[in-house]
């Protein structure tokens, strides 16, 4: 099968990314043919200072060449300026043939939709969701001018419980199909801890919040000020890779910092490697969820904590939802209060080395790129 994957990538931070790639190299694992493909416009060709430049002076293509390299894709890879006007990797030409002998398209964000040329040939395409709640909500409101759900024929979202009564959020009657992050586990090895923190990489507030229901979606920050106390209360070390602006934020910080918090510059994870290392080194994670997954119960679990996972590290992050759909209590614990995020904390340091492989082992049976990805083949097969 010839695969096509979309998604932000050239001025988007590691994390993210890899979600996006886990797709393209776990399809490849799986014997398929696949191409990444990226569609920019000259709004997002700016330098440090936030100036515009030209596209063939953007350091976005440089950082998108290098990101296929460490994946392993490159050269079968397309940045494409505008609808074509310029690209880097292949020309335009060979993208829009192996467009039109492709039989599956999958878009895990950006805008390749408004490349005609590119977006419109495949057999099939596939919208895969990473902001449930949002997402559904915003096409309600907007429509295709914010996002064109009904030119794809098939729509999966991390949200597991998205159209289901337990979750309000509106789905405009269509159908998302759940399904959990994949991860490309040879890229994920379990690794020892180096020190005694419990991490996670976050942000602190920013991004755009809405209505619906009676209830606001509110920040991450709203969830991070309840949970403030913990080090103090359980004697545990705690850092966040926290993305949190100095100049507007210097109190936040301070607070943090204050309750004894450790925080790190999230910018220092500049590549892969930066990103696995991170990970790799902590005594596992703790982290709150934005409060738009926990007030709308969308049963979002993170990109984040599914490679904490398969690092064998144990994860202690605040409900969604998710307990219906993965195993909890050994290895994935949840809490919905500072009293549940205390016992879970002593829970883990009490049988760390068991939680540790019980980490693995949930990664290994519900995250594993070769399990997801075939599953939703499977799906989109039974009903195409």
């Amino acid at each position: 099968m010839r695969i096509i994957c979309t998604g932000k990538i050239a001025n988007t931070t590691v994390g993210h990314i890899d979600h996006i790639m886990a797709y393209a190299v776990g399809f490849q694992k799986l014997g398929h043919e696949v191409y990444v493909m990226e569609s920019i416009g000259s709004n997002r060709c700016m330098d440090a200072d936030h100036h515009h430049v030209p596209f063939e002076h953007w350091e976005g293509r440089v950082h998108f060449e290098n990101v296929m390299k460490s994946y392993g894709l490159w050269p079968r890879c397309c940045l494409i300026y505008k609808q074509g006007e310029a690209t880097h990797g292949m020309p335009f030409a060979e993208g829009v043939k192996v467009a039109q002998d492709c039989d599956l398209l999958i878009t895990r964000s950006g805008q390749i939709h408004k490349v005609p040329d590119i977006f419109e040939p495949p057999r099939l395409r596939a919208y895969f969701d990473g902001n449930p709640g949002h997402t559904q909500l915003m096409f309600h409101q907007q429509g295709a001018d914010f996002e064109p759900l009904d030119r794809y024929e098939y729509l999966f979202t991390l949200g597991c419980n998205i159209g289901r009564s337990s979750c309000s959020i509106p789905t405009n009657g269509h159908h998302w199909f759940p399904m959990p992050r994949p991860v490309f586990l040879p890229m994920w090895p379990t690794q020892q801890a180096s020190h005694n923190r419990l991490t996670t990489i976050s942000n602190w507030k920013g991004r755009s919040t809405f209505q619906w229901d009676g209830k606001d979606s509110g920040e991450k920050s709203d969830n991070w000020l309840q949970f403030l106390d913990l080090p103090h209360l359980t004697g545990q070390s705690f850092e966040i890779a926290l993305k949190m602006e100095d100049v507007r934020h210097a109190e936040d910080r301070s607070m943090f910092q204050e309750k004894g918090w450790f925080l790190t510059d999230p910018t220092v994870l500049c590549n892969l490697q930066d990103y696995q290392t991170y990970i790799g080194q902590s005594r596992g994670e703790f982290s709150v969820a934005h409060n738009r997954y926990v007030e709308f119960s969308t049963g979002w679990f993170s990109d984040r904590s599914a490679l904490y996972l398969a690092s064998g590290k144990p994860v202690l992050v605040q409900s969604t939802g998710i307990e219906e759909y993965f195993p909890t209590g050994t290895g994935l614990l949840t809490f919905t209060n500072k009293e549940e995020a205390t016992a879970g904390i002593e829970t883990i340091r009490h049988d760390y080395a068991d939680h540790c492989r019980a980490a693995r082992d949930i990664a290994e049976e519900y995250f594993d790129s070769d399990r997801v990805l075939t599953h939703i083949l499977q799906t989109i097969d039974c009903l195409s």
